[in-house]
């Protein structure tokens, strides 16, 4: 079983443990340990009340879920925290502990070394620039660290033959206020600026360097400065600070060796670095250890044009702090969780009070701890696209703290938990994880956080003044019956949809739904049996909406669901609709129902850019539906799939939408000699149980996603070329394509200019199986031509192939079909078609190859009636890898009957 491990710390964005807690992710997830990390915002609070709210966080930790744990101290500044803490570690916990940076008489430490660092800035100092008069500016005068830096500059300066006495010595806090107040108290002891200051860290020395700035001294051409830890803050000073890595990093890897070897029985291994100094400016060196930073982007898009938390367009706060409910609020809250999904998984859990009517939070304050149970209201996940969830009736018991980290899994993973909190008000917790990645959040996620903080607070107060009149305001957008959107709320909330939908260039897609026989339901069972049947409904309906997507009953038996997709068809709305249908057929097999419920359904998607539109939008759907449910009512059976098609459909489906397909390479031989010529890329699906590659093609039409088809083929293809492109130089690749699927927009665009970088080595395959229209064709023929890309005419022979086609397509390839070259050897009429192809396409100067070779007497008869080339599972099947030659004995047989027909 795999063992978890707790952190404890705080901050984490800050330098330090941002590289400490990822170092310490690389090794514990190469040891195959989950870690959970609990952590406080801020190192220290400022008031006694957010003392209490924030380190709440701590009272969640359920100590016999872990096998070890690592605590930060230094980080955990909160007066009296650590003492609660130890108290809680003699009581409750029974696994191996180790302490960071900080000494203990109970529990295995480990320290890293601030001596050394200290002493070599000093020694740069007075070797390399010839400085004597330096002062010191350490951090807390009892603090253990500050005295180890201390004795580092007296220890440095008395090596040299220099003075280090007390008047050279100021203490300050780790803070850029440690380096203002230390400037003022110089100036005041003395009348002559010492050459340099020497800085506990970085921080600090930013203070410094401002204070003597506002003053009118220069850094460094009127005094040196050096610091330490190498933060961003001194690198990117206006004078970068000469400074020395701490290698937070490399000790949180050394940390997870130490636990692992606690765990394991065995002694602590011994911690060896020797970081590098950062040479800047401020010392009055030439800054050669500052790399210039780039000023151009990773992408096109910018914070505005994504509308990120950092755009000047982000209404987050004002959205968060507008919702009338808590569901609205949580509901505002995933909506602009895109804002920080760089995770595997989010979750939002909040004490059940939130949940709770008869005890709601707004009134029942929690201080300095959690409720027995939690609700997890809110869970994203990595990609948004149907993963998010919203729940308000679950909860679970707080010694769980996140049911998903018992959840077995293949890789290691890591949790951060957080406190959402207001002053000493303890709302819940929220918990991110990046998966297998080894990172802790950054300052964007707290600030995030941050707002939702205010905004659950702002919502406490408004549900504390406002409870006697929600429910009015509730009737006025939501259904009471459902506890959906009303048609008056659907269209209020569609404006961040629409908005959405604009910024993002997506399309709006509205699925309009109608129960089938309520009418007879209500005058079987009653009113309440009808009510009834309309609550499960609308639970369906909103159980298969996706992320994002608004739910809506119209009244009576009407409801409509409006979601974003990325493309203009129908396919996410068929999905939904697929599930929602499979749902109704469960619970009409149920104990439960008493009746059979159907819906009538319509759907419609489109571009919309206002709210007008989005009624227009609304009111088509609803028509669609209207015309479908005229028409089932007019017929007799079922069309929908049987369980065995449905079965299939759903891994097609699996297939496209992940991108399941490989390809197998067919070789394509010259008729002369046997050499291969070219290669067909042959569509397989990586998925079990196996599909054929017809099956895919039929099912992908039923599911109107041939398109999709096209440009996982078209682009998959061309990346394989790119990938192998020595094994295929010289060789020509066969892509087969879709007549009335080709590729639009810029996807169209795209393609064009990947398939012209490879015009040489490209031919495209048109299936006779379908017959295109004449402008259809003509488009693609003058597209493929102006590329340079050659085509060829696929099973010739089959559906609406003839002469006159061949002229149409006028391609540089026709593949005749293997139905014609099955037993050609034994039937005169297939050699006479045969020939009659071979002498027209040679007149007509394009290349015929002969398709579906199984047999030697097969190839010995095209051969001689003059075929090109030649594709078959005679001379070589479809492979995986590609063929350099087929097997030489086949080659000779080739050569054998091209000169038996040329003699």
């Amino acid at each position: 079983m795999r063992k978890r491990i707790a952190v404890l710390s705080s901050q984490l964005e800050e330098n330090y443990q941002k590289n400490f807690m990822q170092g310490f992710l690389e090794r514990a997830f190469a040891f195959d340990f989950d870690v959970c990390t609990f952590a406080t915002y801020r190192k220290y609070q400022d008031t006694s009340e957010r003392e209490v709210g924030e380190t709440s966080i701590f009272s969640l930790i359920d100590y016999d879920a872990f096998d070890g744990m690592i605590v930060l101290p230094e980080t955990l500044q909160t007066p009296g925290l650590m003492l609660r803490l130890e108290e809680q570690f003699r009581s409750r916990f029974h696994g191996r502990l180790l302490y960071v940076d900080r000494k203990s008489d109970e529990y295995d430490y480990i320290m890293l070394d601030h001596y050394k660092p200290i002493k070599r800035m000093v020694s740069h100092l007075i070797e390399e620039h010839g400085m004597r008069d330096i002062i010191f500016l350490t951090g807390p005068r009892y603090n253990a660290h500050s005295v180890q830096r201390l004795h580092g500059f007296v220890d440095a300066m008395a090596e040299h033959g220099l003075d280090a006495g007390d008047d050279r010595i100021f203490y300050g806090d780790y803070w850029y206020d440690g380096g203002h107040d230390m400037v003022r108290e110089l100036m005041e002891r003395r009348q002559k600026l010492p050459e340099a200051i020497a800085c506990a860290n970085d921080l600090m020395a930013v203070g410094v360097a401002e204070a003597l700035a506002d003053r009118g001294i220069r850094v460094p051409e009127d005094i040196a400065i050096v610091g330490y830890d190498s933060v961003p803050e001194g690198k990117e000073s206006p004078s970068p600070i000469t400074s020395m890595d701490i290698p937070s990093r490399e000790f949180g890897q050394y940390a997870a060796e130490c636990i692992r070897s606690l765990l394991d029985g065995q002694k602590l291994p011994e911690f060896t670095y020797e970081p590098p100094l950062f040479i800047g400016g401020s010392c009055g060196c030439h800054c050669e250890s500052v790399i210039p930073r780039k000023i151009v982007r990773d992408q096109w898009s910018t914070d505005v044009s994504r509308k990120s938390f950092y755009s000047n367009f982000n209404h987050l706060t004002e959205d968060w702090i507008s919702q009338n409910t808590f569901q609205e609020l949580m509901d505002a809250v995933q909506t602009y969780s895109y804002q920080i999904r760089e995770f595997d998984s989010f979750h939002v859990c909040v004490n059940d009070l939130w949940i709770r009517e008869d005890k709601p939070a707004s009134v029942n304050i929690v201080k300095g701890h959690y409720t027995d149970r939690i609700a997890p209201v809110l869970h994203c996940g990595p990609s948004g696209k149907g993963e998010d969830r919203l729940e308000f009736t679950e909860t679970f018991p707080r010694e769980q703290m996140l049911p998903e980290i018992y959840e077995e899994s293949v890789t290691p993973k890591a949790y951060i938990f957080t406190p959402l909190y207001f002053e000493d008000m303890c709302f819940g917790y929220a918990v991110i994880s990046y998966g297998n990645e080894p990172k802790a959040y950054d300052e964007r996620y707290y600030m995030w956080l941050h707002n939702l903080m205010i905004g659950m607070e702002c919502f406490r107060r408004m549900d504390a003044l406002q409870r006697t009149n929600r429910r009015a305001q509730e009737r006025k957008i939501h259904d009471e019956l459902t506890g959906m959107f009303n048609y008056t709320g659907f269209v209020k909330h569609s404006k961040p949809m629409v908005e959405r939908a604009c910024e993002e260039n997506k399309y709006v897609s509205v699925l309009a739904m109608d129960m089938a026989s309520l009418d007879k339901i209500n005058e079987k069972f009653g009113r309440t049996e009808g009510d009834h049947a309309i609550q499960k409904v609308a639970q369906i309906i909103q159980k298969c909406a996706d992320e994002g997507a608004m739910c809506c009953r119209l009244g009576d038996d009407e409801f409509i669901m409006a979601e974003l997709t990325d493309e203009a068809t129908h396919e996410r709305i068929h999905t939904v609709r697929r599930e929602i249908d499979q749902m109704l057929e469960e619970y009409n097999g149920s104990s439960d129902c008493k009746y059979e419920m159907r819906l009538f359904s319509g759907s419609k998607t489109e571009r919309v850019k206002d709210l007008v539109e989005m009624e227009d939008l609304v009111n088509a759907a609803v028509s669609r539906k209207n015309g479908r449910k005229a028409s089932e009512k007019r017929i007799t059976g079922d069309a929908t799939l049987s369980a065995q098609e449905q079965e299939q459909a759903a891994l097609v489906k699996k297939v496209l939408d992940e991108n399941l397909f490989v390809y197998h390479f067919q070789p394509i031989v010259s008729a002369k000699d046997g050499s291969i010529v070219a290669y067909e890329a042959l569509m397989r699906a990586q998925i079990y149980p196996m599909i054929s590659p017809l099956d895919i093609i039929k099912y992908a039409s039923h599911l109107e996603r041939l398109y999709d088809v096209e440009r996982a083929t078209f682009f998959n293809i061309l990346h394989l070329v790119d990938e192998r492109e020595k094994e295929l130089a010289g060789k020509k690749i066969f892509i087969n394509s879709i007549p009335g699927s080709q590729l639009s927009g810029e996807e169209a665009a795209v393609l064009k200019q990947k398939l012209t970088e490879h015009a040489d080595s490209v031919v495209v395959e048109l299936t006779e199986q379908t017959e295109a229209d004449d402008k259809t064709l003509a488009d693609m023929k003058s597209g493929y031509e102006k590329m340079g890309i050659e085509t060829a005419v696929d099973d010739y022979g089959t559906g609406y192939s003839n002469i006159v086609n061949l002229l149409r397509y006028m391609p540089n390839y026709v593949k005749v079909d293997r139905m014609l070259l099955s037993g050609i050897q034994d039937n005169p009429q297939k050699q006479h078609f045969v020939k009659d192809i071979v002498i027209f396409a040679h007149e007509n100067h394009f290349q015929v190859l002969a398709e579906g070779v199984e047999t030697s007497e097969e190839l010995e008869t095209v051969i001689k009636l003059g075929v090109d080339l030649i594709q078959g599972y005679y001379t070589a099947r479809p492979n995986p890898d590609i063929l350099g030659r087929i097997d030489s004995n086949i080659e000779e047989e080739i050569c054998r009957y091209q000169k038996e027909r040329v003699s």
